[in-house]
């Protein structure tokens, strides 16, 4: 009775190690085919090889430094988190004056706070003044250049009145651009 009690805590224990490498496998494998298919569709292998490279700054330099390579940027946001994706962002938008660079400084100011990541409006309470107003700044900068979500989010403060100062008609008038740009999506 002991051997098989024990012979079953052995074969037990093999199959949880066998799935465990089997959903380790599973997921790094899911993670690199994600990765190359968003590294390298949105821009030529030039990206996948520089992050096979030692170091990387050379080739950020020249992609959204030196000259702007928007594919280059747009693989760099939709791989990393806004946070990730953060210093990226903020040079693209002051170098290049980029309307979805613009934005996502803004998103990854905001998603400081975990329960903005799931809101279309979010709350910037809880940033600090200064903070507060450069993370306005960026979406107005995003609002400006066209960028639907941006104009969306800057006419509800507007007509809330909340992070700036109450204007119903700029407000209202933003939430009709947001919802032309969007072909309706955004009312």
């Amino acid at each position: 009775m002991k051997k098989k009690l024990f012979l079953s805590i052995i074969l037990v224990c093999i199959v949880l190690i066998v799935l465990k490498y089997y959903t380790d496998y599973i997921y790094n494998s899911a993670f690199k085919d994600y990765e190359k298919k968003y590294i390298v569709e949105f821009n030529d292998t030039q990206l996948a090889k520089a992050k096979n490279e030692e170091n990387l700054a050379p080739k950020f330099k020249e992609k959204l430094i030196n000259k702007f390579d928007k594919n280059f940027y747009d693989s760099i946001a939709k791989v990393n988190t806004y946070h990730g994706a953060l210093i990226y962002s903020i040079i693209v938008s002051n170098k290049w004056n980029y309307s979805e660079a613009s934005l996502n400084v803004f998103m990854g100011l905001v998603e400081l706070d975990e329960k903005n990541s799931s809101t279309s409006l979010p709350e910037i309470d809880f940033l600090d003044e200064e903070t507060r107003k450069m993370a306005l700044h960026y979406l107005k900068r995003a609002s400006d250049k066209e960028h639907p979500n941006a104009k969306y989010i800057l006419g509800k403060y507007y007509l809330e009145g909340k992070y700036l100062p109450k204007n119903i008609t700029l407000g209202n008038s933003l939430l009709q651009d947001a919802k032309k740009l969007s072909g309706g999506i955004l009312e």
